[in-house]
């Protein structure tokens, strides 16, 4: 499987919690109580709820980070995504499916579902902290990011620079 596939059927959930981040309104122009866009995933998923109030460390967000590039080195022939399941399915298809995959993920001391929360709220979280440290936003918006994790992230800053580094594909880097 080619590494951006694996890449995509790890970080599905991130992106479930990426996508309903905006929290503007729908197509019509009204605005929808959860806060997301029409179609999408709103506050009320089971998997974004998680995601956003995950309460990251930084060990378990160095381990995350730590094998991420074993992961992209363990990757071969192509196959496809797990789509857009639950997260617990996810973790199910890879454990099964990509036992390499899963092996790496628990070398570094993670269950597969969990390292799947973890990559989704760091993703979360950084992308919020980082655009407010560049100034693209003015406060966080609410129930998107916890203040635990905004302390946490805002009093490591390098280190989660540095773990934010590691976790890009490789040729983004």
């Amino acid at each position: 499987m080619k590494w951006r596939d694996a890449l995509s059927v790890i970080a599905v959930a991130a992106m479930v919690a990426m996508a309903t981040a905006s929290f503007g309104s729908s197509a019509s122009g009204a605005a929808k109580t959860d806060g997301a866009p029409a179609g999408v995933a709103g506050d009320d998923s089971p998997d974004v709820i998680e995601v956003r109030h995950y309460k990251l460390t930084l060990e378990k967000a160095q381990k995350t980070a730590v094998a991420n590039p074993s992961l992209n080195a363990a990757l071969d022939a192509g196959s496809s995504t797990t789509g857009k399941k639950p997260i617990t399915e996810q973790a199910a298809d890879i454990d099964s499916k990509y036992p390499q995959i899963a092996a790496i993920i628990h070398t570094n001391g993670l269950a597969t579902r969990e390292f799947i929360v973890i990559t989704g709220a760091l993703i979360n979280d950084l992308g919020f902290v980082m655009m407010k440290k560049q100034g693209m936003i003015k406060d966080y918006p609410p129930g998107m990011i916890t203040a635990e994790n905004i302390a946490l992230i805002e009093g490591n800053m390098p280190a989660f620079e540095e773990i934010a580094a590691k976790m890009q594909p490789p040729n983004t880097r």
